[in-house]
């Protein structure tokens, strides 16, 4: 449980907050590459962190990311003509490149040397890996990007996908680190109930039989390592070990032979606005078109469907917004809660939202009641809240802003024998090497 003042620091991202002050001196996802896909084509309304922006890509391909409106007299820039390598206010025609500069300004008797001292608020933008990044810290030049592997791979290694989530960041990602609430949300109707069948490597068997994980958690230098362990039998148990990287990163255990691995981006568009970025990769290959459609199809707790989105509008995230939302129950059937799934919520990705949302946009922490399952949840916040004040007083980077080699870890899922030490035992699988991809439990 945390304190009032504690739950405000944890989830108010705006400017001048905590939390949104330390979440700035980090690179912030803040669109696929594929959202601005070509030079002087259209802007894109973007809100990030509390902050209301405009993008846009320059004649050059150049990615700009301004203050949402004109410093002139505060008209959109979102209507801004995008031609000659700014952005051009359509009031009264003063333009702006990436940097914010000043180019143009036709409204003004042009003996004036206005141009010079007028800057627009810009952010710097870098792309890789799909995804346009953008600076909105303090450090000048901007630190590098972190290395996470899923946008160090090929294009072709990798999928990418985005959903807008009407919460707060933090209760959409502590749904990511709990291991626990698999065996309950996204299992079949019977669940309980069911017949034991065993199956050898079975992990769906496993949650089964085993539906109250013991967590762990340990600090590492770059976030929290999360451990679960579930028995197997007398001599075995199977373990899932989730990374939560600074600021808003997971990273779950994987599954199969030569497995497909997942990467998450929650980032706060605002205070109860969360744009999901869901990245699934292959470290030595590239994916295969099953691979892509069952995605495309919508498949996961990332992965809406092409399909399943409510027609675009300009707003920000206005392209990503799922049509099961709260207004309509997620879908919510009472007769499939009954005969097909325990929550009765049909698309797994919607069983997380339906809960999350259904929470309200802030969750009121100072009512929760936690126990041994939260162990993972409990650690996530404090860590989270020791490293955003700290980087408040002491005024430094955080940890791994200019370490960006911290992001080269992975999620780990193994069997292990019941007296093993888990954190030796995983260490290997846990490194991202190249070339390497450990095999996990399950299909």
């Amino acid at each position: 449980m945390l304190t009032r003042e504690e739950n405000e620091l944890l989830t108010k991202v705006g400017p001048g907050t905590v939390m949104g002050e330390f979440m700035r001196q980090y690179w912030v996802p803040a669109l696929l590459s594929s959202e601005l896909p070509e030079p002087d084509g259209d802007t894109l309304r973007v809100r990030l962190l509390g902050e209301d922006l405009v993008a846009f890509r320059d004649s050059q391909g150049r990615v700009g990311m301004l203050g949402a409106h004109c410093p002139h007299r505060g008209a959109p820039l979102f209507y801004g003509r995008n031609e000659e390598g700014g952005l051009r206010c359509v009031y009264h025609g003063w333009k702006f490149d990436v940097n914010g500069s000043c180019l143009e300004m036709p409204s003004e008797p042009p003996e004036t040397n206005f141009t010079d001292k007028i800057r627009q608020k810009s952010y710097p933008c870098r792309e890789r890996g799909g995804v346009i990044w953008t600076y909105m810290g303090r450090l000048t030049p901007p630190p590098p990007l972190p290395e996470l592997e899923w946008n160090l791979v090929p294009d072709e290694n990798r999928y990418l996908a985005k959903r807008v989530q009407y919460c707060n960041y933090a209760q959409a990602l502590e749904g990511e680190i709990d291991q626990s609430h698999v065996s309950f949300l996204h299992a079949p109707a019977h669940q309980l109930k069911a017949e034991v069948i065993e199956r050898p490597g079975d992990v769906d068997l496993w949650r089964k039989k085993d539906t109250h994980p013991r967590f762990y958690a340990v600090d590492t230098e770059c976030g929290v390592l999360i451990g679960a362990r579930r028995d197997i039998d007398g001599q075995n148990c199977y373990w899932r070990i989730t990374q939560f990287l600074l600021p808003f990163y997971t990273m779950t255990g994987p599954y199969g032979e030569n497995p497909t691995r997942h990467s998450r981006m929650w980032v706060p568009m605002d205070d109860e606005t969360t744009m999901l970025i869901a990245s699934t990769f292959h470290p030595l290959r590239p994916l295969t078109e099953k691979e892509i459609g069952r995605m495309r199809a919508g498949s996961g707790a990332g992965f809406v469907g092409a399909e399943n989105f409510l027609p675009p509008n300009s707003e920000p995230g206005g392209a990503w917004r799922p049509k099961a939302r709260k207004e309509n129950d997620f879908f919510f059937d009472r007769k499939l809660q009954k005969s097909k799934f325990f929550s009765g919520i049909p698309e797994f990705w919607a069983q997380d939202a339906g809960v999350q949302e259904g929470m309200g946009p802030i969750y009121d922490r100072t009512g929760e009641h936690l126990g041994t399952s939260d162990i993972g949840i409990i650690r996530f916040r404090k860590r989270l809240l020791e490293v955003a004040k700290a980087c408040r007083a002491e005024e430094v980077p955080p940890p791994g802003v200019l370490e960006p080699h911290l992001y080269r870890v992975r999620g780990a899922a193994a069997v292990l024998p019941k007296d093993a030490d888990w954190l030796e035992a995983t260490k290997e699988i846990r490194k991202l090497i190249p070339g390497v991809n450990p095999s996990a439990p399950g299909r």
